[in-house]
């Protein structure tokens, strides 16, 4: 098991400290890390050295996403330098985060603890075959002059910049709730934080392709290949079939701002709009700017960046995540 200490649930509750390591049967086998290096060289030692095939992902969307990253940066360099696929280990995904969509998409929706002492009790000594598994396919994004990054939830700029805006007002449900009340009252009474934010979520000026379609008028685009879920899977904003080619795609194409603003609740629930269009199997998107992945927000704001675009495919690999119980 690899933990962010500094996530919400594990920062709150010290549960890397004083709960965690008594449900993992040999101590060296759970490793704290505080940076990218020390999370590469935790995977690189837990492969490598302790030959574990199952980990342990603990902690929010960001980390998971970071652990996910830096297993297929090693697994590159094991094909560059050996020529062999190196198997990725099953993984475990842990909500000790803030709004855990990833981990609740594979169905860990409880206390990471209680997760791992689950686990250990009912899977301890059982042979890898009979460990249950649900494939979960990513999306790659390439951009110029960046390495491919890959990912279970996508997001053009705006949705970037509304993710910035978000954790102005702290994390959480709580912050979603203000920023939400926020960008209510900022649009109605023009109040001081609109004007000096309220341009990040102008429509961009540049097209959008999605399989071939350009669409040359739009607000935001998100894609995904879990579900989409917040509020404690109370809402589901995207649903994504198993088994499926490709991934979902939801495209925003109304580009008023107060027009948007009415359109916040059907889009959270799902509901069909003549101005979304919903778009099930895609192979390919095409945008211009920042973007989003996985809730980290990658903006470069400067002119060069504002103009470099992206592409948005099917990531050539799955993982493998634990059922769990």
């Amino acid at each position: 098991m690899i933990s962010n200490p500094f996530s919400r649930t594990n920062s709150r509750t010290r549960l890397n400290d004083r709960i965690l390591p008594r449900f993992v049967p040999d101590r060296r086998n759970a490793i704290d890390t505080r940076t990218v290096d020390d999370l590469d060289r935790a995977i690189r030692t837990l492969l490598f050295e302790r030959g574990v095939n199952i980990l342990g992902l603990n902690g929010g969307d960001g980390t998971l996403h970071l652990g996910v990253n830096r297993l297929a940066a090693l697994a590159a360099e094991v094909k560059r330098k050996t020529g062999e696929d190196m198997p990725l280990p099953r993984l475990l995904f842990l909500n000790g985060g803030t709004l855990n969509i990833v981990s609740r998409a594979t169905g860990t929706t409880g206390n990471p603890a209680r997760t791992v002492r689950a686990f250990a009790k009912r899977r301890t000594g059982l042979p890898l075959s009979a460990i249950p598994t649900r494939a979960l396919p990513l999306m790659a994004v390439e951009q110029a002059g960046a390495p491919p990054r890959y990912g279970f939830v996508f997001g053009t700029e705006i949705v970037a910049n509304a993710l910035e805006m978000y954790t102005m007002f702290g994390e959480g449900y709580v912050g979603l709730g203000r920023f939400m009340a926020e960008l209510l009252a900022g649009y109605t009474l023009t109040t001081r934080l609109w004007q000096e934010h309220g341009w990040k979520l102008d429509a961009p000026s540049s097209a959008i392709t999605v399989d071939d379609v350009t669409y040359p008028h739009y607000l935001a685009a998100v894609a995904a290949t879990i579900d989409l879920s917040i509020l404690k899977g109370v809402l589901t904003a995207v649903r994504v079939p198993e088994g499926g080619a490709g991934f979902v795609s939801k495209l925003l194409l109304e580009t008023d701002k107060g027009r948007i603003i009415q359109l916040i609740p059907r889009l959270m629930f799902d509901l069909p709009h003549e101005r979304v269009k919903n778009l099930p199997a895609v192979s390919s998107l095409s945008a211009v700017g920042g973007y989003t992945l996985d809730g980290e927000v990658f903006l470069d704001r400067s002119p060069r960046g504002l103009r470099r675009t992206l592409q948005v495919t099917r990531a050539p690999f799955e993982v493998h995540a634990v059922a769990p119980d």
